[in-house]
């Protein structure tokens, strides 16, 4: 069984390492680490060996659960425990479980196939959007998500949202839409435009045969026109109410629903 190390100061360089990954984008980016929070996400980073460096406990931490870390962690890990009062410190939520962890980000090496299935984000800002998203393409087995000018993926909110699908959906970042766009086609993949637009095909007559990415634009602007046009096709959700568009996440899901659906006709 590992070392546990007791930490009792804040200013601990581990602790301080933790916080300034919590907060600073650049960090995690430069440095490829982000930060987990909830012993549920933490046991499923430790299914993915080597991508957890260190784990902190709280002393409130159950040992029943505390036993749980040492079983799955790597030995090139850390495993610290920390008073409850740091634990508040290094906190994001209102009501923590005591469970902390650094992790590597995972490897964006993803090959674009001709019959796959995609979801492409473009210009999404909202975290809780992101993740909800993220944990529908989990589910459906959606083949890999892709991100282009979005919030933070790493950002804690984020991570949070996912419920432990991060570490199971291929995400591939390309900040520029055209060029996401010159590689789907380039692979012979169809991109959908999602938009809340009569000119667009309704997605009851849609039929999402052979490789195809839907694109789903920002809460509030949608899709920039240039990306619209630059697409193969337009789709929209029907909707017979009296609201005028649906939240991204939801759309994203019924879409991706639609889209996974295909295969299976």
């Amino acid at each position: 069984m590992q070392k546990i190390t007791e930490i009792t100061s804040r200013e601990n360089p581990a602790v301080r390492h933790y916080i300034r990954l919590r907060d600073k984008k650049k960090a995690r980016r430069e440095e490829k680490l982000f930060v987990l929070e909830g012993l549920r996400i933490v046991l499923d980073a430790l299914q993915y060996p080597y991508l957890v460096q260190q784990v902190f406990m709280t002393e409130s931490v159950s040992q029943a659960d505390a036993d749980k870390i040492p079983e799955k962690m790597q030995e090139t890990g850390q495993i610290f425990k920390i008073p409850d009062a740091i634990g508040k410190s290094m906190s994001d939520t209102e009501h923590t479980q005591g469970v902390f962890a650094v992790c590597r980000m995972p490897e964006q090496k993803i090959s674009l196939a001709p019959d796959g299935k995609y979801l492409v984000l473009c210009q999404l800002q909202d975290p809780g959007n992101m993740g909800m998203i993220l944990r529908t393409c989990d589910a459906l087995g959606t083949d890999a998500v892709l991100l282009s000018q979005c919030c933070d993926l790493y950002s804690p909110k984020v991570i949070r949202a996912t419920m432990g699908s991060v570490f199971r959906v291929p995400v591939l970042e390309i900040p520029e839409p055209a060029v996401l766009l010159d590689l789907l086609h380039e692979n012979q993949i169809c991109s959908y435009a999602a938009v809340p637009a009569e000119h667009a095909v309704s997605l009851t007559d849609c039929r999402f045969s052979g490789g195809c990415a839907v694109w789903i634009g920002n809460e509030g602007n949608g899709l920039p026109d240039s990306v619209i046009s630059a697409c193969d096709k337009a789709v929209t959700i029907p909707m017979s109410g009296g609201a005028e568009s649906l939240n991204a996440a939801m759309a994203a899901g019924i879409l991706t629903w639609e889209m996974m659906k295909s295969d299976q006709k």
